[in-house]
């Protein structure tokens, strides 16, 4: 898999406004961004990525024929690669959290300005292009073997994705992530077993929440720094997360800077 720069990466627009698809193909095309398709509807959406995917959609969320948010998810789950930017004018403080938690790699909200969507979609690439190195250099093996002298991590979330670029981002911090758990159980036991610097952990997540593999991992592995990852971070939840000891979060979608930033905070705080 070759790794995207702006002028490389497809972009498929879903708007069924014939104005709002007209201003963003135009704007991505000042910033050398290579709009491939256009789609007034929802319905043909999947079946079109079938045929000729493309590395980024950008897709609306209030469709008329069909629920965006859904086909977020459809896409996430059949097509994991492909980055998915949400168009919304949705005033619900909610809704970003519910699409980041879905895997919404970014946001356009409208309205919109030209620096803004250009801003968006170089931070979604500079993601992508980070994911699609570590599906090339990945090797577990040589990563145990580098860890001697690194800091170390695991990475608890049930997305494959997530977990991909999450390690892509941390390599670049050059932490060693020794192992991936998909639920909490896995992710008390693999914190138990590798003794960790840091643990990386959803809050969402089947079988055993982010929050109950927490206080067990704060239990069993009080050395291991924990960082909450979220896409939904309620009031009620950051406190109860912070009465049991975590030290920082990252924040759905990801992003390079603000992960490498509370890497940064969480290896500061004394354990």
């Amino acid at each position: 898999m070759e790794s995207k720069s702006p002028s490389s990466a497809k972009v498929l627009i879903v708007d069924d406004s014939d104005t709002m698809r007209g201003i963003l193909n135009a704007i991505l095309a000042t910033a050398n961004i290579k709009v491939v398709g256009q789609l007034s509807s929802g319905l043909k959406l999947l079946h079109t990525i079938s045929l000729s995917p493309p590395d980024i959609v950008c897709l609306d969320y209030n469709l008329p024929d069909i629920n965006g948010l859904e086909l977020l998810k459809s896409i996430v789950v059949e097509y994991p690669n492909i980055a998915v930017v949400m168009i919304t004018g949705e005033q619900d403080p909610n809704f970003r959290s519910i699409a980041a938690a879905a895997g919404a790699a970014g946001f356009i909200q409208k309205p919109f300005s030209e620096d803004q969507v250009i801003k968006e979609f170089k931070s979604v690439i500079q993601t992508r292009q980070l994911l699609a190195q570590q599906l090339i250099n990945s090797d577990p093996a040589e990563v145990v073997a580098q860890s001697d002298d690194k800091k170390t991590a695991i990475i608890a979330d049930d997305s494959k994705t997530m977990r991909v670029l999450l390690m892509a981002i941390l390599a670049k911090q050059h932490i060693a992530v020794l192992a991936e758990a998909t639920n909490g159980i896995q992710a008390v036991e693999l914190a138990v077993q590798h003794q960790p610097d840091i643990v990386c952990l959803d809050i969402d997540m089947p079988g055993m929440t982010g929050l109950v593999a927490l206080k067990e991992i704060r239990q069993k592995v009080p050395s291991s720094k924990v960082l909450m990852i979220t896409g939904n971070a309620q009031r009620e939840t950051v406190m109860e997360a912070a009465k049991l000891g975590v030290v920082g979060y990252i924040s759905k979608p990801f992003s390079p800077e603000k992960v490498a930033d509370a890497i940064k905070k969480a290896m500061s705080v004394q354990a």
